[in-house]
């Protein structure tokens, strides 16, 4: 292929055409290269095929198909087929056998669909139809846009009809809070219903009466909440309309739905369905609801408690959770009607060893951080150089080549930082003592780079403006770059600030002792016992990992199990949690394995892996300690907190302690009562004190103001009066004024006439014996009423609502 001498060189040149063909980028164009000529290939093949060994030319000839199948007995040691790149299989459990592949001999096409297909409506769950809810169909212009245009063609347009139309909502929500539903029509997916929702009111079932039926109750919506439920109807029926070609008709009723997740295993070995929180609700057009359906999904039907001996047969591997042994791999012995009993196999030492390892875990977590203005400080450079010196510092040599002499300990762009060296807390950025000696060592080796550091401009610097007195500014600057990275630079590993792993040399040290642990251990130290009469929930099968192991808490340096039967990690491997990402985990196990990788070259090859948080047991925090007492109640020990882990800056509006975010029809947290004026309380955001609003006094600025009362009498508004559209202000309160009298103001009005003071900064409320400044725009025309014609003669217009108030005495 590349040899000039090949007789096929010309198969395969080094420059050839494109041609676009209407395309804009290169990679959609068409390669214009020679067609291949069969003879001429094999012609020149055939002159290098006695080059091949006979394993290679075997590999090059056809030959049989070959069928693995699972073999329940025992394992077999299966030798590395590739010393040196695959691990040997000291468990395997695979049978190989030659295939053939049938014939149709005798056998004759059918056409048409098999008996008992079914179609539309009653076709199988996860097959969608438009049949599940009565429609008619037109074909004319209605712009549908799916590609990110309208098409100027005819659509076929299908309108729904309304099943639930001149119905009372309130019949509506009495029918359907609390029972499921399918949402997402056609594609239809199970949820349940919450609440339901018109244009002023959001109807719930609540026990209003303890001991006695929920009712419907009925809460109006916000004046914000009017606003939001009306984007939220226009939304569904512009989606279903524009990108669907479906006409829904007038939204009135939107159901507030939970969405169907999955199914929970119970601790008597029940399960039943789980669906979502309030944080997942979603709305959907009532019209658009499928109360039922005709074909189940098998997948999320409820099933009953099976019996003992049919879930947990005689043999079958479990792990056991009760307190001694908890995590401990097990077998099945035996089973009667509601108790079953195990076999335990474990080292007396494994508790000890889970210590050591959180041991050195500990050793690395003592590395200390320090905010930059502080490293700013400790170094005596300014905090615009230790930016520049700790992400990328670009060099330009006189030949035009490029140096990077930052120490790349920070990536702001790409959002990442580096293990054991750097992490950023909120807004700012943080270094550890070893980053803080690593600067400190290059400033004292180099302090002609850190002189030039704080040079306005990002732009790149030259070698000869940063090393004046060297004789080579290029090999100066290539010799920076050596040292930099004899101190390790290009080894430091840049993970996602969100993400929180161990570093290359403790992951090695982990290993080692892994393999010192493992190295120590015999068989005659293995203990064996038998537990008897335990019930069903002491025990873990691997099949209900993923329903009972929820919300698992992990933190570095814990020793885990591997619980998944299913996977790429063998079943019961040890490891240790090297990497806490923000759905999943990294492990390094102790024992290499197929398909078992490097985490990005910081364990060994074959070591490591990213696995679920529920697909491993917790060793050295248990957290699903179950009692193997048959008598007592099922009560598992077990987190009730989702596992959510999240590292680096955090969104900087945050809700208060023990609320949730305001999302969907929540209703708001309760205003506390203030002891302010009148007993007025304030706007909810947290503040005991007066709202401050921010005036700017440079805004119209002209010889007449603009809706404001002449600057003596301007009224000083006072931001706690009650709330009038969101803000603070009750029409018929009473303020004290300066002067100590009490002085009715107009309210906040909408538009260009706010009724607030000028702009320019914050005014507290206005004190006895002080002057109130005068408002310069924006505010209310006093003794004017509201209304959209001109002012009196001699006033400027005001555009807000407004009040019939005498205009205070100056």
């Amino acid at each position: 292929m590349y040899d000039p001498n090949s007789p096929i060189i010309d198969f395969y040149p080094t420059e050839f055409e494109q041609d676009l063909n209407g395309k804009k980028q290169d990679w959609e164009a068409i390669v214009k290269i020679p067609f291949i000529d069969e003879e001429r290939l094999l012609k020149a093949m055939s002159s290098r095929e006695h080059r091949l060994t006979e394993e290679e030319k075997m590999r090059n000839s056809f030959g049989t198909s070959t069928k693995f199948t699972y073999n329940p007995g025992e394992p077999t040691v299966y030798p590395s087929s590739l010393p040196g790149f695959f691990p040997t299989l000291y468990r395997c459990y695979c049978k190989m056998e030659p295939f053939d592949l049938p014939t149709l001999d005798g056998l004759h096409l059918v056409q048409g669909l098999c008996d008992g297909v079914q179609l539309g409506a009653e076709a199988l769950a996860g097959f969608p139809s438009l049949q599940t809810l009565p429609h008619t169909a037109t074909l004319g212009y209605h712009g549908v846009n799916v590609h990110g245009s309208e098409s100027r063609n005819k659509s076929m347009v299908v309108h729904i009809v309304n099943q639930h139309e001149n119905r009372k909502v309130e019949d509506i929500a009495q029918e359907m809070i609390g029972q499921r539903i399918f949402i997402g029509w056609p594609f239809l997916q199970e949820g349940m219903v919450s609440a339901v929702s018109d244009s002023l009111f959001t109807y719930e079932k609540i026990s209003v009466i303890p001991g006695k039926p929920p009712k419907i109750v009925s809460n109006p919506h916000t004046p914000q909440g009017l606003g939001l439920w009306k984007m939220k109807a226009e939304k569904v029926e512009h989606y279903y309309s524009k990108r669907c070609g479906v006409i829904t008709g007038s939204v009135d009723v939107l159901l507030h739905v939970r969405p169907l997740k999955g199914l929970k295993r119970l601790d008597n070995g029940a399960f039943v369905k789980d669906y979502e929180g309030p944080d997942k609700e979603v709305e959907q057009a009532l019209q658009l609801a499928v109360s039922e359906v005709y074909s189940e999904d098998p997948r999320f039907m409820e099933r009953e408690p099976p019996p003992l001996s049919e879930e947990f047969p005689e043999g079958s591997k479990v792990f056991f959770l009760g307190e001694h042994a908890y995590g401990v791999a097990a077998q099945v012995s035996a089973t009667s009607e509601d108790t079953l009993s195990v076999i335990l196999v474990f080292f007396p030492s494994e508790k000890t060893e889970n210590e050591k390892f959180k041991d050195v875990v500990a050793n690395r977590l003592r590395n200390k951080y320090f905010p930059s203005f502080k490293v700013s400080e400790m170094l005596g450079i300014s905090g615009k150089a230790l930016s520049k010196i700790t992400s990328s510092f670009m060099v330009v040599g006189s030949d035009g080549n490029k140096n990077n002499l930052g120490l790349s300990l920070k990536f702001e762009a790409k959002g990442l930082k580096v293990i054991e060296y750097s992490r950023k807390d909120g807004r700012y950025w943080e270094f550890s003592e070893k980053a803080v000696e690593l600067i400190r060592e290059y400033q004292i080796k180099y302090p002609e780079i850190f002189q030039v550091l704080d040079k306005s401009g990002d732009a790149m610097v030259k070698a000869s403006d940063v090393f004046r007195d060297a004789p080579n500014p290029d090999a100066k600057a290539k010799e920076v770059k050596t040292w930099l990275n004899t101190k390790g630079v290009r080894d430091f590993e840049p993970v996602s600030l969100f993400c929180d792993q161990l570093g290359k040399a403790t992951v090695k040290e982990i290993e080692e002792l892994a393999d010192s642990i493992t190295a120590n251990k015999s068989t005659a130290a293995i203990k064996k016992a038998i537990v008897k009469g335990i019930p069903r929930q002491a025990v873990l099968k691997p099949a209900h990992a993923v329903y009972r192991l929820q919300n698992q808490h992990f933190a570095l340096g814990d020793r885990v199990i591997m619980v998944q039967d299913s996977g790429s990690v063998p079943l019961s491997f040890k490891g240790v949690v090297v990497g806490m990402n923000a759905k999943s985990m990294d492990v390094v196990w102790d024992a290499p394995f197929m398909s078992g990788g490097t985490l990005g070259d910081r364990c060994s090859q074959y070591r490591g892996s990213t696995v679920e948080f529920w697909s491993c047991l917790n060793l050295t925090n248990p957290q699903f300690v179950v009692s193997t007492n048959p008598k007592a109640p099922i009560q598992q020990q077990q987190p009730k907190v989702p596992f959510k882990p999240r590292f680096g800056p955090h969104p900087s509006v945050r809700p208060a302690a023990g609320q949730q975010p305001a999302a969907g029809f929540r209703p708001a947290p309760v205003a506390h009562r203030t002891n302010g004026i009148n007993g007025a309380s304030h706007n909810g955001i947290g503040h005991n004190g007066p709202v401050q609003i921010m005036v700017n006094p440079n805004r119209g600025r002209s010889s007449a103001p603009r809706g404001g009362p002449p600057a003596a009498t301007a009224p000083h508004v006072h931001p706690l009066n009650g709330a009038v559209n969101g803000h603070a202000k009750t029409p018929s309160q009473s303020i004290p004024h300066t002067n100590g009298n009490f002085v009715d103001h107009p309210p906040r009005g909408r538009g260009r006439g706010r009724g607030f003071e000028s702009r320019g900064g914050f005014h507290g409320p206005p004190q006895r014996g002080t002057l109130v400044p005068p408002a310069r725009d924006r505010g209310f025309v006093a003794g004017m009423d509201r209304g959209r014609g001109l002012p009196p003669r001699g006033l400027a217009r005001g555009r807000g609502r407004a009040h019939v108030h005498a205009a205070p005495t100056a």
